[in-house]
Parts: C-alpha cells; structure tokens; sequence
C-alpha cells in the first residue's frame, strides 16, 4: 500500500532577517547535536577526537552569520515546513569557480518530505547562476543517508586530499561534482 502525498507546505528562502538567521543557528546546533550522537553511536567514538576542525570555531561562525555564507560569494537557506523552520543549507566560494557545500541538515521529524533533495536543488541552482562549477563537500564516513542523497544528486566519491579542507582519512567521505555532471534524481517518498 502506498503513502498518499504529503499536504504540507514546503518554503525554501534565503535567510536573512534576524528570525531567519536565529533559526538557522537553532538547526546548526540542532545539526551538531544529531551528528555527534549518530557518530558516536555508529562508531563508539567520540567524533571530536576524530575530526575535531569539523566544528572547530561554530560559536563564532553562528554569531556572525550569515559569515562566509552571505552574498555576494556564499549562499544560506532555510527550509520551513509547513511555517516551522526545518531545514538549512549553505555554500561558500573557495574559488571564482569552486564551492563548498556546509551545514546540510533537515531535522529528523521533518524527513520524508524530500526537503534534502529541494535544499540541495535550490543551493546549487544558486551555485550555477552565481558561476561556480565546481561543488564539494565532506561528510562523516558514518551519514549514509547523506551519502546517498549526493550520489543520487551525482555527486562522486573522492580521495580525501588537500582540495578538501579539514577532512580526515578513515572519518570523512569527500564527495564533488562539476557543472554539466550532475543530475537530479526525485527521491522516492
């Protein structure tokens, strides 16, 4: 028997006012606290010790954002569902022609909706129309749903090396993709 489709409301924005940016350090943390328990929990380790740059300084990017993610070089958006604040995403230059994509995150209770497949859309059609063509990222090797999300995007697996910054060896999973290689694959829910 199939679900019938959702009726709630997906809102997808830049963030910008000071709501929208108090709600983006809400899912950051949010973000921090799921992925140092889903870590530790499949792992038996204590993430910090593993790759303790991954959220090196969050205090001080959170209160300065939108940071590094603001225009006219980055890109922050926040999803809501159904009015509440749900999701965010961001990406910023490294390069003229290269981004990073950071602090991707869609609470758990809001998942079912797609919405990690419309962030990521909405994001790197910002990415496309402000010139990058290079889009990377890194992950914990532990976030497989993540990691399909990205391949399913078309994002490919790469060696950890100095083209991704703070990842580590044996703990992140580097993933990029180039203009004109990606596609978008509807997820299935």
């Amino acid at each position: 028997m199939s679900t019938p489709p959702s009726t709630a409301t997906v809102l997808i924005s830049h963030a910008t006012s000071a709501e929208d940016l108090d709600a983006v350090r809400d899912l950051v943390r949010g973000f921090y606290r799921f992925a140092m328990a889903h870590v530790a929990k499949a792992t038996g380790r204590d993430p910090q010790t593993e790759n303790p740059s991954v959220f090196a300084n969050l205090d001080a990017e959170l209160a300065g954002l939108p940071g590094k993610y603001g225009p006219p070089t980055g890109c922050l958006l926040l999803a809501r569902l159904d009015g509440r604040p749900v999701g965010t995403v961001a990406f910023f230059a490294h390069s003229e022609t290269d981004m990073e994509i950071k602090r991707m995150f869609v609470r758990p209770e809001a998942w079912g909706h797609g919405l990690g497949t419309q962030l990521l859309e909405a994001l790197l059609t910002e990415a496309r129309a402000a010139g990058y063509a290079r889009f990377f990222l890194s992950t914990h090797q532990s976030l497989n749903h993540a990691h399909a999300l990205y391949r399913r995007m078309g994002f490919v697996d790469q060696p950890v090396s100095a083209a991704f910054p703070g990842a580590i060896e044996g703990v992140d999973l580097c993933m990029e993709m180039r203009e004109g290689e990606g596609h978008f694959e509807k997820d299935p829910d």
